[in-house]
């Protein structure tokens, strides 16, 4: 048995399969642990959201940023229906974008896509909701003596937290608490995060945008001495390969640390 990690698939489940194919991903055998973001951006949000509804056991969702603001969505619709502010079957929503938007902000577009190209109901965002709502932040992982914690965009203990807060906090943090850490972090969950002898693997922040993690497309990793932690970003930004050549999709399975790209690009 192996297990995978993956993160920011973005609504882009053809790249995505088609991935776990070219790692020997065993369904019968392996773990895969998605770790967060797994719509918005891309066009195939509706195919990522029905794999969410029927994922095998062997597959674990992580709470993204993106997944956390589409539960906030779903939340308002459902309680916007249930006072009687729209029509079931969205009918009025498909023809008036301000009603729509005074219900979402849609940043991505998303939600428009559903609504329009899908005959998305009230049902659905109610189970999307739920789905959402009982995904856990991180996962740790023991495997061949190494310590793995798996989250979306950084890892901090609850000690680093409140050593974190005595420096002073921006409004997200003390809005949020540590949550929004695990969620949003990014120079920050390096600097700030991380746990001694371990390995934090995450995503969030992709190595072909941000300068502290770029890495040209590739998986970036990092290790802080003074804890003895390594932090592996594997976003490498494929959701953006229609304005950046060197984007591209990367699977890390733990037991050998073997990294698979969607696209084998030179220098990979």
């Amino acid at each position: 048995m192996a297990t995978y990690v993956i993160s920011d698939v973005h609504g882009c489940y053809t790249a995505f399969q088609e991935l776990l194919r070219k790692a020997g991903f065993d369904e019968e055998n392996d773990e895969l642990i998605i770790a967060g973001d797994i719509i918005d951006r891309g066009k195939e949000n509706i195919e990522m959201l029905r794999y969410l509804e029927n994922a095998p056991d062997y597959v674990t969702f992580l709470m993204g940023n993106h997944d956390y603001d589409f539960m906030g969505y779903c939340e308002k619709f459902c309680n916007a229906f249930d006072n009687g502010r729209f029509d079931g079957d969205f009918t009025e929503m498909k023809k008036d974008d301000w009603l729509l938007n005074s219900f979402v902000s849609d940043k991505y577009g998303t939600v428009s896509q559903l609504l329009i190209n899908y005959d998305v109901t009230i049902e659905d965002f109610r189970k999307w909701y739920n789905l959402f709502k009982d995904l856990d932040y991180y996962r740790i992982k023991e495997i061949n003596d190494k310590k793995y914690i798996i989250v979306h965009a950084g890892y901090i203990t609850d000690k680093g937290y409140s050593r974190f807060c005595m420096k002073g906090l921006s409004p997200s943090y003390l809005r949020w608490g540590i949550e929004y850490f695990y969620m949003w972090a990014r120079s920050d969950g390096y600097f700030e995060g991380g746990m001694n002898n371990a390995t934090v693997i995450f995503g969030h922040t992709p190595t072909i945008l941000d300068e502290m993690f770029y890495n040209d497309g590739k998986v970036w990793i990092k290790r802080n001495k003074e804890k003895n932690c390594r932090f592996i970003d594997i976003d490498c930004g494929y959701v953006y390969k229609d304005k950046f050549a060197n984007a591209n999709m990367a699977i890390i399975r733990l037991e050998d640390e073997k990294i698979t790209y969607l696209e084998d690009k030179k220098g990979r």
